[in-house]
């Protein structure tokens, strides 16, 4: 069944939004990929949700059109309705409409361009969205990783591809104590694949050693990013409530920073680099969450940032806008430290700065954050630092994710000592 979402505006506004700030973009995910389609609040993953995705009976999802893809960039249509005519099973429905997912089988939103809609260089063209509806049996839930989810999404590649870069469902979150860091929530099934879920109708549940649950609530205003924390010495069963069934997620252990033993920086590129993890492991090979790391940069000039307050401080945001854009296509290198207490990684990283497509005639400012090496430790020379290279534009923000990553893995040098 499905629920108006009340009155439409009659006057359609038209604005070009060509997306700047790709840490905020998706991918179009209607049928044919021309369309935007927000589910809430039905979740698939903080990354990305397509049509033909499988979904929870019971669940209610709202169809909400937020933009459509163009040749030049987004389109935002307000309100969208007067550019398309919408129908779920031959029935007319407004944008951001909701279904209720009570029957098995295939929901199907038909987007059928109007006749009376004009856009200066562009053609709309018909498009769908299709939810499979299937029942809560043989499901799981699991943590979302979603920072390396957005490396695979977005089609970019690694300076390296550890194993353990994203757990499997069923290893704990060994998580240092007293510290929070936050998580989406998948439900998958047996081979790993995503289910949606309606975060309306879900509560995410807490035992601590063994006690009765408690829910959590969301750490975020979407209601899609859960916290985890546990105190020295505890244990933390996390499960999900829905569709009538308590699903398993994630067994939260308290793991000491002491028990630390190695660490190894993996970076992201787009054109440039844009984004750096130093992976913890214990003695036994382990990956340990929330460890201090400390960032800073041996050779070269980049920008550093915290990626945000639910993100954990093994991960940083990097780019290279630090120096001018160059005039010329120009090689850049740089060097990166991890480092946590005596433990200590370094990662050689080089790509090439384009011109800019558009000059300005403001003069260049470098980011705030932008750090300069300070010089390698007891190490005059290359050493066996790792080497990542890549091609591309120099003028990349700390935080920029769009595009294609050309990425060469190299040696690295991991170190005891003080640095």
């Amino acid at each position: 069944m499905w629920i108006s979402s009340g009155s439409r505006k009659s006057l359609a506004r038209l604005s070009l939004a060509v997306c700047l700030a790709p840490l905020g973009c998706t991918k179009a995910n209607s049928e044919d990929e021309t369309l935007h389609v927000s589910l809430r609040p039905l979740f698939y993953s903080e990354v990305h949700a397509p049509s033909g995705l499988r979904a929870l009976q019971g669940s209610t999802v709202c169809f909400d059109v937020e933009e459509i893809d163009t040749a030049e960039g987004s389109l935002r249509l307000q309100p969208f309705d007067a550019c398309y005519d919408i129908a779920v099973a031959d029935a007319p429905m407004a944008n951001g409409d909701c279904v209720i997912l009570d029957q098995l089988g295939t929901v199907q939103v038909d987007y059928t361009p109007r006749a009376d809609c004009f856009v200066a260089d562009h053609e709309f063209v018909a498009d769908r969205f299709r939810v499979e509806v299937i029942p809560v049996d043989g499901l799981r839930g699991r943590l979302e990783w979603s920072m390396e989810a957005w490396a695979e999404h977005l089609g970019e590649r690694l300076s390296s591809r550890p194993a353990d870069l994203t757990p499997s469902a069923d290893e704990p979150l060994r998580l240092v104590p007293d510290v929070t860091v936050g998580f989406p929530i998948n439900v998958i099934d047996a081979t790993g694949e995503r289910v949606a879920w309606d975060l309306s109708q879900g509560r995410v549940l807490e035992a601590k050693d063994g006690g009765t649950p408690r829910a959590l609530a969301p750490a975020d205003d979407d209601g899609s990013m859960w916290p985890m924390r546990v105190g020295p010495g505890e244990t933390s069963t996390i499960t999900l409530e829905v569709a009538g069934a308590v699903l398993p997620v994630v067994e939260v252990v308290a793991t000491p920073v002491e028990q630390a033993a190695s660490l190894e920086i993996v970076a992201v590129f787009d054109d440039s680099p844009f984004g750096a993890r130093a992976i913890v492991r214990d003695g036994e090979g382990r990956a340990i969450v929330g460890a201090p790391v400390t960032w800073s940069l041996v050779e070269g000039e980049l920008a550093f940032e915290r990626v945000d307050a639910y993100t954990p401080p093994e991960y940083t945001a990097i780019g290279d806008s630090c120096l001018p854009p160059p005039t010329a296509p120009e090689e850049r290198r740089a060097v990166l430290r991890a480092q946590l207490g005596e433990l200590r990684d370094e990662l050689e990283i080089e790509w090439v700065a384009s011109p800019p497509e558009e000059t300005s005639d403001e003069p260049f400012e470098p980011h705030a954050a932008c750090q300069r090496g300070t010089g390698p430790a007891g190490d005059d020379g290359l050493g066996d630092r790792g080497c990542g290279c890549a091609s591309g534009a120099g003028e990349a923000g700390a935080a920029g994710l769009a595009g294609s990553l050309l990425l060469l893995a190299g040696r690295r040098r991991r170190t005891r000592g003080a640095a």
